[in-house]
């Protein structure tokens, strides 16, 4: 079992490695993507600098506490842009028949869809996110041991496949509704901006909603309160984080079977 996954792994690589090759082709567009995706990000970074000019703490969070989990969500969500963007041409691979070659292949076609697209774009939000990162660790004095750096590294591992495996469910939905319209998966993507925020920021639906639904409180809400050590920190939901992203991949691995079971081919 363990030498078919390191296979798997390595082919995965191999195709992952492939696509930002081709993408590097590209120079100008390369560098174009980076910035933007900085930008993107940069914008956030400053309404939060802009509301701090203003106050001092929003409900308890100061300003780099703020952005501390404001990095913890982008790095994961630049990751996935990396290594987990394929799910997104799951709707052009059923309408078009090619999902059919890939069942072909002795590979597991989940690997190959979610292989199927990498945005090198990823680079500047995780570029940004550990710039950001670093220094809300040193302009909050925390002093974290290194076992805690493995926990941030695990979080963040752990939040890659949450965000990642959200999304190919959300795409899953192509087998009910082919329709290219179809807005859930923009909707879901969407709702990912909710991580970098304090969950506390919102009403009690929409905590329950992105704790036991869709679970991006556990991308940087849960982990940052007990890194930072806030009063409403759960030592249980903040370590048990990365788990999240685990359990959250098994369930779009049960959600992908049946899929395939219920998918019968171009005109079926």
């Amino acid at each position: 079992m363990l030498a078919r996954l390191a296979h798997w792994v390595w082919i995965y690589c191999r195709l992952q490695l492939l696509h930002l090759r081709v993408q590097l082709e590209y120079e100008a567009d390369f560098w174009l993507g980076i910035v933007a995706m900085v930008l993107r990000h940069t914008t956030g970074f400053v309404f939060l600098w802009a509301v701090f000019l203003h106050v001092p703490q929003v409900q308890g969070w100061g300003q780099w506490e703020m952005i501390f989990l404001y990095a913890l969500a982008i790095i994961p969500i630049g990751l996935v842009e990396l290594f987990y963007d394929g799910p997104w041409e799951l709707t052009g691979l059923v309408n078009l028949g090619e999902l059919d070659g890939l069942l072909l292949r002795p590979l597991p076609a989940a690997l190959q869809v979610i292989c199927h697209g990498s945005s090198l774009h990823g680079l500047g939000s995780v570029a940004l996110g550990l710039v950001l990162l670093g220094r809300a660790v040193s302009e909050l004095n925390l002093a974290l041991a290194p076992w805690q750096y493995v926990f941030i590294a695990a979080t963040v591992l752990g939040s890659t496949l949450l965000i990642g495996s959200l999304n190919l469910m959300a795409q899953c939905v192509v087998f009910w509704e082919p329709d290219t319209s179809m807005q859930l998966p923009v909707l879901v993507q969407e709702m990912s901006a909710i991580a970098r925020y304090p969950l506390t920021l919102y009403g009690r639906l929409l905590q329950w909603i992105t704790t036991w639904v869709l679970p991006f409180a556990f991308v940087s809400y849960f982990p940052g309160t007990v890194l930072l050590h806030k009063p409403e920190a759960n030592p249980w939901l903040g370590y048990g984080a990365p788990l999240v992203g685990l359990a959250v991949t098994g369930v779009a691995g049960l959600l992908w079977t049946h899929c395939l079971k219920r998918y019968q081919g171009v005109g079926g």
